[in-house]
C-alpha cells in the first residue's frame, strides 16, 4: 500500500539524522574525555561480570567413576570430581566474598547475613512455591516420616536399640565420629587425602587421591550431625562448627545461588623470581569438581540449619538450595555441571544426592518450587526399567543394585505409597540381596531405603549389614574406628570416604525417621512380594 511505502520511506531518514547529528556533535567538540572514559571502563566492568559467574562444564575424563554398559552389575559411577580437558583451573576474582563474615570461636551460633547485600535475586524465582505437598506426591515434604528428631540425645539411643541397632552399633558409630575428629584439617574442613592431614601424615593407610575438600567435608559433618552432634549441641561442637564455617567460606555466591564446589586458594610463584618467592595469591576454583560435591555439601548445611535453626545457617542453606533448583536439568535431574554450565542429560547418581538436599531443606521450611518436584518425577519414570521397580544410571540403561536403591529412595522421598506395587517390588529386589562387602555406597542408599519401609526384608537386611560393619571396622592404631574396603570406588575417596558411609549407614535407625507408619494405614507389602 501506498501508505506503508511512505512509512518506509521516513524511516531511514529519522536514522540518517540521528547518526548526522551524532557526527555533528563530535565534530563539534562536544564529546569529552570523560565520555570516552566511561564507555572503556562500562566494557571492562562487563568483561568482569562475566569472567566471574561464567566457567566451563566439566569434562569427560572422569574420576571417582566406574564404568556402566548395559548388563546390569553392581557398578555404579560414584563422581565427586570430573576432570576437564588439560585439567586447567578458571581463576576467581579475589573480590570473591565469603557467605558468612568472620567467626566469633566462643559463640557456637553463626553471625546472621540477612542484611548483607547479595547478588542474587529471590529463591522463589523458579514458579509456584510448595511448602504443601502436591497431590501426585503423598506427602514426604509435609508428612510425619523422614524427619529429623531421632537425632536428638534423648531418642538416639532408645530408637537405635528399638530400631535394629545394638549396643555394638553404637560404639561403633563414636568410635568413627573420634577417628573423623582427628583427621580435620586445621582449616576446620576435611581431604579425602590423610597424607597431607596434620594429625595423620600418613600414619592411616589408603588415602584418597579426589581432591574436592568441600565433598570430603560434606561427608565428615553429615556423619557427626547424623548423631545428632551440631555446631551448638554434644561434645563435638567446635569440630562441627569448624566444619559447617568452612564449607560457609568455600561458597561462591552467583546469580544461579550458592556454589559449594570446591574453591582453593592457589599460590602463584613468580617466573622471574631467582628465589621463587610467592608473588601472589588468588582465588582458583576446580573445574574438576562437579555438583556431586554441591549436593553433598548442601545436605551438610541444610541438615546443620533444620536441626538448629541457627539464623546464620539460612542464607547459606537457602543459597545452597537455589543453586541445585537452577542447576536443573531440562529432564528433571542433575549430572556433573549444573544446566546452565552445560545442558545434557542426567544421571541417577548425581540427582540422588541434589534430591536428598532438598527434602533437607523442606525439613528447614526452606521452600522448594511445585515444579522441581514435578521434573525430579518425570525424570525417575524416564530412568525406570522393570515397571519401575528398577532404575538405570542413565536414560536407556538397566538399572543396577546401587543405581535401583538410589532411585527406590528418591520415589520414597516423593511420595509413592508403601502400597504402590512397583515400589515394593524394587524394595523385594534389594531386600532379597545380601550387603556387598565390595560396594558401601550401595549398602548405605539400600540401607535407606529399605529402613524407611520396614518389614521382614529390613529385619534381614540390617542383621546383615549392622554386623558386618561392626565386625569390618579397624581396631588398632592410628586406624583405630575407620573403615576401608577394597573396591572399584575407594581408591579416589579412600578411607576418609569409606568410613564416613560407614558411619552413616549405622547411623541409619535415627538420622531419618521412617517415612511410613508401619501397621497403620500402609500396607507393607514389601514383606510379601518376591523379587520376580
Amino acid at each position: 500500500p501506498a501508505d506503508g511505502d511512505g512509512e518506509s520511506a521516513k524511516k531511514p531518514k529519522r536514522r540518517l539524522s540521528l547518526l548526522s547529528r551524532l557526527s555533528e556533535w563530535t565534530a563539534e567538540g562536544e564529546t569529552s574525555a570523560w565520555l570516552s572514559s566511561a564507555v572503556v571502563h562500562a566494557a571492562f566492568i562487563l568483561l568482569l561480570s562475566l569472567w566471574v559467574f561464567t566457567r566451563p562444564g566439566s569434562g569427560p575424563n572422569l574420576l571417582l567413576t566406574g564404568s556402566i554398559d548395559d548388563a546390569p552389575v553392581d557398578e555404579t559411577e560414584l563422581d565427586f570430581a570430573a576432570t576437564s580437558a588439560g585439567g586447567a583451573e578458571t581463576a576467581l576474582p579475589a573480590e570473591t566474598e565469603p557467605v558468612l563474615g568472620s567467626l566469633d570461636a566462643t559463640d557456637a551460633t553463626f553471625a546472621a547475613t540477612t542484611e548483607a547485600p547479595l547478588l542474587v535475586e529471590p529463591l522463589a524465582a523458579v514458579g509456584e512455591m510448595a511448602f504443601e505437598p502436591f497431590p501426585v506426591m503423598a506427602a514426604p515434604m509435609a508428612m510425619h516420616g523422614g524427619g529429623l528428631d531421632g537425632r536428638r540425645p534423648s531418642n538416639r539411643r532408645g530408637l537405635a536399640l528399638a530400631g535394629g541397632g545394638s549396643e555394638a552399633s553404637e560404639a561403633a558409630v563414636e568410635a568413627g565420629l573420634e577417628w573423623l575428629a582427628e583427621h580435620q584439617y586445621p582449616d576446620g574442613g576435611w581431604r579425602f587425602d590423610l597424607e597431607a592431614c596434620p594429625n595423620c601424615s600418613g600414619y592411616c593407610r589408603n588415602s584418597g587421591v579426589n581432591d574436592s575438600s568441600t565433598a570430603a567435608t560434606g561427608l565428615a559433618l553429615l556423619s557427626f550431625l547424623g548423631a545428632g552432634y551440631t555446631h551448638q549441641e554434644g561434645k563435638y561442637v567446635e569440630v562441627v562448627k569448624r566444619g559447617v564455617y568452612y564449607l560457609t567460606e568455600q561458597m561462591t555466591i552467583t546469580t544461579h545461588g550458592g556454589d559449594l564446589r570446591d574453591m582453593r586458594v592457589k599460590t602463584i610463584r613468580a617466573e622471574n623470581s631467582p628465589e621463587g618467592l610467592v608473588a601472589a595469591m588468588s582465588m582458583a576454583r576446580n573445574k574438576a569438581d562437579t555438583m556431586y560435591a554441591h549436593g553433598i555439601a548442601s545436605l551438610a548445611l541444610t541438615e546443620a540449619y533444620a536441626m538448629t535453626r541457627d539464623p546464620g545457617l539460612r542464607n547459606p542453606a537457602e543459597l545452597a538450595v537455589k543453586f541445585i533448583i537452577n542447576g536443573q536439568n531440562h529432564d528433571g535431574g542433575w549430572r556433573y555441571a549444573p544446566s546452565f554450565e552445560t545442558p545434557t542429560d542426567s544421571d541417577t547418581t548425581v540427582s540422588g544426592w541434589q534430591v536428598m538436599a532438598l527434602k533437607s531443606g523442606v525439613l528447614g521450611g526452606i521452600p522448594v518450587p511445585y515444579e522441581v518436584w514435578m521434573k525430579i518425577s518425570q525424570f525417575l519414570d524416564v530412568n525406570a526399567t522393570n515397571d519401575g521397580a528398577e532404575y538405570g544410571y542413565v536414560r536407556g540403561q538397566r538399572g543396577t543394585r546401587a543405581t535401583s536403591a538410589i532411585g527406590l529412595l528418591c520415589r520414597e522421598l516423593e511420595g509413592w505409597p508403601l502400597s504402590h506395587r512397583p515400589l515394593q517390588r524394587g524394595l523385594a529386589n534389594l531386600g532379597s540381596q545380601r550387603p556387598q562387602d565390595n560396594h558401601i555406597y550401595y549398602n548405605y542408599y539400600a540401607t535407606l531405603a529399605l529402613h524407611h519401609a520396614g518389614g521382614s526384608q529390613w529385619d534381614r537386611w540390617n542383621t546383615r549389614m549392622r554386623d558386618y560393619l561392626v565386625k569390618s571396622q579397624f581396631t588398632d592404631g592410628h586406624e583405630r574406628g575407620s573403615w576401608y574396603f577394597e573396591e572399584q570406588y575407594s581408591r579416589d575417596g579412600g578411607r576418609l570416604y569409606t568410613t564416613a558411609l560407614s558411619v552413616l549407614t549405622l547411623e541409619v535407625y535415627y538420622r531419618y525417621l521412617p517415612l511410613y507408619k508401619h501397621g497403620e494405614d500402609e500396607d507393607d507389602g514389601a514383606s510379601e512380594v518376591t523379587s520376580k
